[in-house]
């Protein structure tokens, strides 16, 4: 695979409603000059480190598609239409997401991952800041990633690091999962201790990460992202592209469940505009 960029909604679970970058590269490693032996030593894993990567995204994978799949703990929160329905429910004492968006068009499905890959389609869809870099490299379809986000309309500044794994589970599905590992950046600010409680192999992961230039502002605050993920499918008729979200924005206790679920879900309901554009 050649380098891309896969535009992926982690905004979509935040209150701010940002586009992140996911690096997925084949050959940006072998490219880097030899004058940055620095940065080649960071994108470097030792073996073990790599395995233990692929086992927590191959563990969390399994329960993104376990969460997928519809269940009558899932609550309606909106269903715009036959096409377009949204779900939550609570799983170990978080919110769980799922979009179930149709487009009928089975000739798409190709350009939506396309889409999904292109740095500049996210533009069509949504607003905001991200500044996106690699601080690992286990294969052409598994990075780690930092990510900063800046609210255009207020101070509300967040970071995190996320493990990122593109699939193809099939000639006619692909899934893309992103969750966040413990992750050692050296960030003395105060950050609560964080337990994910959607995979819990990811607790047990804990690359250590040079902080420089991972946090652009030093008063942005760490968040992490319990579990996220596209599955996109071909049918004989339609794409059907089901998306699942649980992220820890790191907010205040003070901070109102309902209002947040509401922003989110106007948020991720964003990604229908996808079944505008390829409609025909």
């Amino acid at each position: 695979m050649n380098i891309g960029y896969i535009k992926i909604v982690l905004a979509l679970l935040s209150v701010a409603g940002y586009i992140q970058n996911v690096a997925f590269a084949s050959d940006l490693h072998s490219s880097a000059t030899s004058s940055n032996e620095e940065s080649k030593q960071q994108l470097s894993a030792d073996p073990e480190e790599a395995k233990q990567a692929a086992n927590v995204m191959a563990d969390a994978l399994a329960i993104a598609q376990k969460h997928a799949k519809h269940t009558n703990d899932y609550k309606l929160y909106l269903k715009k239409d036959d096409e377009t329905a949204l779900y939550f429910k609570r799983v170990n004492d978080t919110d769980i997401a799922k979009l179930d968006l149709t487009i009928p068009n089975p000739d798409s499905y190709g350009s939506i991952i396309s889409m999904l890959m292109d740095p500049n389609a996210p533009k069509n869809l949504y607003g905001g800041r991200a500044e996106g870099t690699l601080s690992r490299i286990y294969d052409p379809n598994l990075v780690i990633i930092k990510q900063h986000y800046t609210n255009n309309s207020g101070p509300w500044q967040r970071y995190c690091h996320l493990l990122a794994n593109k699939t193809e589970l099939s000639e006619e599905e692909t899934a893309i999962v992103f969750v966040s590992p413990d992750v050692n950046d050296h960030d003395s600010k105060k950050n609560k201790n964080y337990v994910n409680p959607i995979v819990e192999s990811a607790n047990s992961f804990k690359p250590d990460i040079n902080p420089q230039g991972s946090i652009r502002n030093q008063n942005a605050l760490k968040m992490h992202v319990n579990l996220a993920a596209f599955f996109i499918k071909k049918e004989a008729d339609c794409v059907n592209v089901t998306f699942i979200s649980s992220i820890d924005l790191n907010l205040s206790p003070k901070a109102k469940k309902q209002a947040v679920k509401k922003v989110t879900a106007n948020i991720i309901l964003d990604i229908a505009k996808l079944r505008d554009i390829f409609k025909n």
